[in-house]
């Protein structure tokens, strides 16, 4: 349903839309290397989340944003990814292998370690605590494949003060870092002025707060709004909007 919701928005051939989804699934090298990943955090003592499990069967596995982020990144073919928030990886494993297939474009992700998020005396996502916090042996994608990181720039650090230095414009904008209004709206501010006439903006998490909503309000953006299918109970936690889609500015909606 998420998938033909999408091709509609996207205005490309639903079948299409699919046929990458399909090619995913079908996709054991992939998951094979986040096999040997999450192998890895293993044998250092991570066994949360995901990591409870000795291997990952497949990639319906993982929250219905991945295979989003998959197939946008596969449709769209963007230049250039920016992702705010990389945690152990997940999101910029799926960017990344998209990205290898298309076999052209690169990601810039940002965040801080968890140990360092600690010794500031926060929490990565106030709503969920400490649950997600790893090991400072860890660094901050420890399940991205070796072999997809070489389209991957990591940067350790805050969003506000790094995306205002990009000196690149932005294709596709994933933020998956603080969803709190407050810092949601300072980020989507300071990335605004980088990103490209027809870029790509998906939000994760848009019911902790209401700054993904206010952005389509301020900027007249008609949005998309998905369900993490099997996460949460279907809740809709996953806004896309597009700079150039052809019903923003629509009265009858915006």
């Amino acid at each position: 349903m998420n998938l033909a919701m999408l091709a509609r928005f996207l205005g490309a051939p639903q079948q299409e839309i699919i046929s990458y989804y399909d090619e995913l699934k079908a996709d054991q090298d992939f998951i094979d290397g986040i096999n040997g990943c999450v192998a890895a955090a293993r044998s250092q003592g991570f066994t949360k989340g995901i990591f409870r499990n000795p291997e990952v069967p497949s990639v319906d596995w993982f929250a219905f944003e991945r295979v989003l982020i998959y197939v946008l990144i596969r449709h769209l073919k963007p230049q250039t990814v920016l992702e705010t928030g990389i945690y152990y990886g997940g999101n910029s494993a799926f960017a990344l292998r998209a990205l290898d297939r298309n076999e052209s474009g690169r990601m810039i992700s940002i965040d801080y370690p968890d140990s360092q998020i600690r010794q500031a005396g926060n929490a990565r996502h106030v709503l969920v605590g400490d649950s997600e916090f790893y090991d400072a042996a860890l660094r901050p994608g420890f399940i991205v494949p070796t072999n997809l990181r070489g389209r991957w720039e990591p940067i350790e650090g805050d969003s506000l003060k790094v995306i205002p230095q990009l000196d690149v414009g932005i294709d596709f904008y994933l933020h998956d870092s603080d969803h709190s209004m407050q810092f949601l709206t300072k980020e989507i501010a300071a990335a605004w002025p980088k990103l490209t006439e027809k870029a790509v903006i998906l939000v994760d998490d848009i019911d902790w707060s209401n700054a993904f909503f206010a952005l389509c309000v301020d900027k007249r953006l008609y949005p998309l709004l998905l369900t993490d299918n099997g996460k949460d109970d279907l809740r809709v936690r996953t806004g896309l909007v597009l700079r150039g889609h052809p019903r923003n500015g629509d009265p009858s909606f915006t």
